[in-house]
Order: C-alpha cells, then sequence, then structure tokens
C-alpha cells in the first residue's frame, strides 16, 4: 500500500465514520469530502514528498475533477428524473391507478399485496421510487381504513416493493444511474448501461420479493396493528390550550371544573412560566396564561378551537391562536432535510404552506412545549389551512396529506405527464440519445403541457441526494487515479482465489448490503464500483456482472428504516420498532443475495 492509498482510505473512513453516525446532514458531509479531496494535493504537493516518491496531485482529483459530480450525468439525469417523477406525482396518475386498483382487493391481505406489488413495484422501474412510494402511502392507509386490515402489516411491503421495482429499469433509482456513469468513464466498459438491459434480472427480483411476501414474509410482518385507522377524525393528537383572560377555569382547578370529562380530552401537562406539572396537572389552580398540554381526536379539536373557555395554541406563527374557520388535515412529513431533527417552532409550516401546526400524533413528547419538539420524518402532523392553501398543498412534495377527498385531478394532465415520462424512456432505449438528454427534453415537455409549475421545478427535488451525488463522485476518482481500487481488488482477489464465481458475488452482495445499511446507497456505490471492477480484472470475472451485484445490493437496503429513504418515510407512519425491519428484510436480503448472484453467474458469466 502507497502514502496516496493510505490517505485515500483514511479519508473515506472518516466518511463512513460521518455517514454512519450522521453528526452532519449527509449532503453536507459529502461536501467535506469533496473539499478535503481537492484541497489535499493543493496544500500536500511538494519537492520534498516527491523526492521520496509520494506524488499526491497525481493520486487525487484536480479541481475541475472535483467539482465534476455537480456536472456529472449522473448527478444531472437524477435531477432531471426528480423532475419527472414530481410531474407524474402532481398530475395524480398513480393516485386514481391506486383508486382503480384497490377495489380488486376484497377482503384479501394476500390480494392487497399483490396490488401493491403491482402497482408500486412496476411504477418503480419508470420514476423515482421514492416519489412512488410517497403516494401510494395514504393509498394503502386509505385502503387499510375501509377494508379494516392492519396498515403496519402494510407499509413494510410499500417500501420494500418500491426499493425492489428501482432494480427494473436504469432510471429506477439514482444508485443505477450512478453505477452507469462510473462504469461508462471506465475503459475497461466504456459505455452507459443500456436501459432495459439488466430488467430481466429485475423481473426475477421483483417476482422473488412478490413470493417471499405472499408466503413467509407476511408471517413476519408485525402481528398487531400500531396504527388507529379507524377514521381522520379518530386519530389522537398531542395540542397546547392556552386560557384567556375571563375564562371559567381562572382560580379553579381542572379537575374541579371537570375539564378532561366535558372536552373529552386526557390532561398530559400543565406548564406555568417555568415549572410543568405532569402529576398535579389536573390539581393546580389555573391561572391566565397556563399552557395545558392534552391529547384529543380531531372533532375535540375542533370543538376546543370553537370554546370561548379555551384558546388552542400554535405557537409556531402569529397569531398563535388557531382560527375557528381554518380546516384541520392530516399531513405525513416526507422530506428528511425540511423536517428531520428540526425543532416544530423553525419548521415554516406557515412560510412555506401558510399552515399552522396544531398538533402531532405521537406517544409522547420529548421537550416540554410542542414548539421545542423535535420532528422526524414519517410523523403525521395536525395542520390549519384555509381551502385555498390546501389546494395548493396538494401540490407540494415535502408533506402527504392523508385525508379523503374527491378526485379533483386533470385528466389531460394525467395523459400527458404518462407520455412524457414513456416517450423519456423509450426514447433513450431506442434511439441515440443518452437518458440525460432525453430526460431534459421531458422536462421543457412537461413545463410546455402544464405538468409542473415553475415552483415544481424546484420543490420536486430532493437537493440533499443532488449535493450527496456531487459530494461523493470525486471519491471514486481518487479510489481510481490514486490505484486504492486496484490495490484492494487485487487484495481481495488474493483471497478470493480458487472461489467459485457466485460465491464471490455472494460475497460482494452481502458487503454492499451491510457498508448501504452504514452509509447511503450512493455513497457504497461509489466506493465499491471501482473495487468491483478491480476484483472482476483480477478474478477474470465479466465486471458488469461484478458492478450489478453492487447496484442491486445498495438498492435493496431491507435491514433498517435508515438505509434507504423508502423505509425512513414509513418507520414513522407505521409506528414500527427499529428490528421490524430486520425481522422482515434480513431473510430477504439473504435470499437475494442468492438468487441475484446465481441470476448474474448465469445470465452474464456462464
Amino acid at each position: 500500500m502507497t502514502i496516496e492509498i493510505a490517505i485515500v482510505f483514511l479519508v473515506i473512513a472518516g466518511a463512513l465514520y460521518l455517514f454512519a453516525t450522521e453528526k452532519f446532514p449527509l449532503d453536507v458531509t459529502a461536501f467535506l469530502i469533496l473539499i478535503t479531496l481537492m484541497v489535499i494535493p493543493l496544500i500536500g504537493h511538494s519537492q520534498w514528498l516527491l523526492d521520496r516518491g509520494v506524488n499526491l496531485k497525481d493520486a487525487f482529483p484536480t479541481v475541475s475533477e472535483g467539482l465534476s459530480g455537480l456536472s456529472s450525468t449522473a448527478t444531472v439525469t437524477v435531477l432531471a428524473m426528480f423532475i419527472l417523477s414530481a410531474g407524474i406525482q402532481r398530475s395524480g396518475l398513480i393516485h386514481v391507478l391506486g383508486k382503480k386498483l384497490f377495489p380488486l382487493v376484497g377482503n384479501s391481505e394476500l390480494r392487497m399485496i399483490l396490488i401493491i406489488a403491482l402497482l408500486v413495484g412496476l411504477i418503480s422501474g419508470f420514476i423515482n421510487n421514492t416519489a412512488a412510494v410517497a403516494v401510494s402511502i395514504p393509498l394503502v392507509l386509505d385502503m387499510s381504513r375501509r377494508l379494516k386490515m392492519q396498515a403496519s402489516r402494510l407499509l413494510i411491503p410499500v417500501s420494500f416493493f418500491g426499493m425492489l421495482g428501482g432494480t427494473l429499469t436504469l432510471i429506477g433509482t439514482s444508485t443505477n444511474i450512478l453505477a452507469s456513469a462510473i462504469l461508462r468513464d471506465r475503459p475497461e466498459f466504456g459505455r452507459e448501461i443500456g436501459m432495459f438491459e439488466f430488467t430481466h434480472l429485475g423481473l426475477i427480483v421483483l417476482g422473488v420479493g412478490l413470493i417471499y411476501f405472499m408466503t413467509i414474509g407476511r408471517f413476519l410482518l408485525p402481528k398487531k396493528d400500531r396504527i388507529r385507522l379507524q377514521d381522520d377524525e379518530s386519530s389522537d393528537f398531542i395540542i397546547e390550550l392556552s386560557v384567556p383572560e375571563g375564562s371559567d377555569l381562572v382560580d379553579k382547578t381542572l379537575e374541579e371544573f371537570g375539564f378532561a370529562e366535558r372536552a373529552n380530552v386526557q390532561v398530559l401537562r400543565l406548564t406555568r412560566d417555568e415549572s410543568s406539572h405532569i402529576k398535579r396537572a389536573q390539581s393546580v389552580n389555573v391561572r391566565v396564561g397556563d399552557i395545558i398540554q392534552v391529547r384529543a381526536q380531531v372533532r375535540q379539536v375542533m370543538d376546543l378551537i370553537k370554546s370561548d373557555q379555551i384558546d388552542v395554541l400554535s405557537d409556531m406563527e402569529r397569531p398563535r391562536e388557531a382560527r375557528s374557520d381554518g380546516q384541520l388535515v392530516r399531513a405525513l412529513l416526507r422530506d428528511r432535510q425540511r423536517y428531520a431533527g428540526r425543532e416544530a417552532a423553525s419548521a415554516g409550516f406557515w412560510k412555506r404552506h401558510q399552515a399552522r401546526l396544531i398538533g402531532l400524533e405521537v406517544e409522547t413528547l420529548a421537550q416540554r412545549r410542542l414548539s421545542e419538539e423535535k420532528l422526524h420524518v414519517g410523523e403525521i402532523a395536525l395542520l390549519q389551512l384555509s381551502n385555498t392553501a390546501l389546494a395548493k398543498l396538494r401540490r407540494q412534495s415535502d408533506l402527504i396529506l392523508l385525508e379523503e377527498h374527491q378526485d379533483g385531478f386533470d385528466r389531460r394532465r394525467m395523459a400527458w405527464a404518462g407520455g412524457i415520462v414513456a416517450a423519456v424512456v423509450f426514447a433513450a432505449a431506442l434511439t441515440p440519445l443518452p437518458i440525460v438528454v432525453t430526460a431534459l427534453m421531458g422536462i421543457v415537455a412537461m413545463v410546455l403541457t402544464g405538468c409542473i409549475s415553475k415552483d415544481d421545478l424546484y420543490s420536486g427535488v430532493s437537493w440533499d441526494v443532488i449535493f450527496l451525488l456531487a459530494g461523493v463522485i470525486p471519491l471514486g476518482i481518487a479510489m481510481t487515479k490514486s490505484g486504492g481500487a486496484e490495490w484492494l481488488g487485487g487484495l481481495l482477489a488474493a483471497f478470493a482465489t480458487g472461489w467459485h464465481p457466485i460465491f464471490v458475488l455472494m460475497a460482494l452482495y452481502a458487503v454492499t448490503t451491510l457498508l448501504t445499511e452504514m452509509v447511503s446507497n450512493n455513497a457504497s456505490v461509489v466506493i465499491l464500483v471501482p473495487v468491483s471492477i478491480a476484483l472482476g480484472d483480477s478474478l477474470g470475472i465479466d465486471i458488469f456482472a461484478m458492478v450489478l451485484a453492487v447496484m442491486f445490493a445498495a438498492s435493496t437496503s431491507f435491514l433498517s428504516p435508515i438505509g434507504y429513504q423508502t423505509n425512513t418515510m414509513i418507520y414513522g407512519t407505521g409506528l414500527y420498532k427499529f428490528t421490524d425491519f430486520a425481522k422482515v428484510g434480513a431473510p430477504l436480503n439473504a435470499i437475494l443475495m442468492i438468487v441475484t448472484s446465481l441470476g448474474l453467474y448465469f445470465l452474464w458469466i456462464v
């Protein structure tokens, strides 16, 4: 191992640590990597090191190469696919398809799983799988309520089939697009992966996933439903109330007044200035300005808003009190960058959506006040807003409305959006035009046909993923230029000498799966694709098969709620335990490791 390779591995070790611990947001970590890789050869290049055989300038990316991630075809393609997916999502096409398919379910959980596989799995091959899952969540929750099914048993299949569907085509997930860009720049391969070049294997993987959930998998899903979906009004929210001047509550205890019984709520806490009462919340004399924290259903919240004895607070905006003429809606928080770990007071519901946060559908609050509570992706918020703001909110991607509403989507827009995405896919497959060009043409077509607005061009993009790609792509360049990928590939080849190619593929699949659980799927691809190419060259195994093993493993990360964004989205919604994902996902990962490796061997190597 050379000094240059050791420094690159040291940077990778630091990156893995920051990705795994999430001390910084993933996109910030990616930019730290990018800056580090560009700075090292600039400040570390010296004649003294050159005399001793250490050439950092040739081993690390130049400034142009370091910034190449921003203009990479992979980054631009993923950006374009986010916008096209937003156009499909805004058009309501997936919503309408779901409404057409779900009546076929009857009362059968097996048929429900089959419909989820068809809807989410197949659509995820052609639009971003995160968007497909985001649109499907409220549909599945609504059908679970209507058919009295256990929603906690259905949301994991929604996420898993979204990931499995991403293996169907080149554009199914950003992982595939990134791996294709890396392969194109390697002389051993020298071209981009075809749109449907591995679809046959993706169909096998999707089919195995379906069989798994129809047999073994459904017995591993949570036995008891942790979500109460009788109807929207039966959901419990933690809200805050303030005692105004002139209220009959003043100078009485809540117990004496019979507040809990009259309002049909559960009193949780009474806060006065810096002091809080939990056990004595109902036995302390109430004063003007006291904050009463209660658990209430939507119907009770509506009654409390109209009450003269109490004010329902929305501490995050001004005015602080909820309006009596506003509409209450339940909304799922889905944007990790906007909401994860952010205090409710700074989430910007009013600034972005003209909506007031009234309450959260959680078991308990970690903080004294709702405004101080840190939000999490997958949580359900109770928002109050006007009808005009509600219409605009339906077009946003950072929240998913969990309400039952009439189908007000434009059928013409659906047809345009579906036709444009189909044209993008087949133009890339049947003409010399690369996917990045057809995708950009598709964006222009969607704007001209009114499928997406100017705001949609920006709000539909998961910018954390874009900046993550821009930051980690130079890491792959450093792996190649320093010789680190070739060195590590040779080391692994020496260890795997004499192994059957199937076992090599299985080992590579397993390593990728575990690494993806610690870092992002895109980061694991950047690190392991160059290694898989070097390993394939050393062992004489088809490098395309080796890269596909990394791609498929990185795209099917089932073991934890943090391994993939779709898992994170359903984690809070389904009120899952952390171990629920490993319980259901570990057997499926093991099965797919074997099936994928066998498929790669017989389809590409033999």
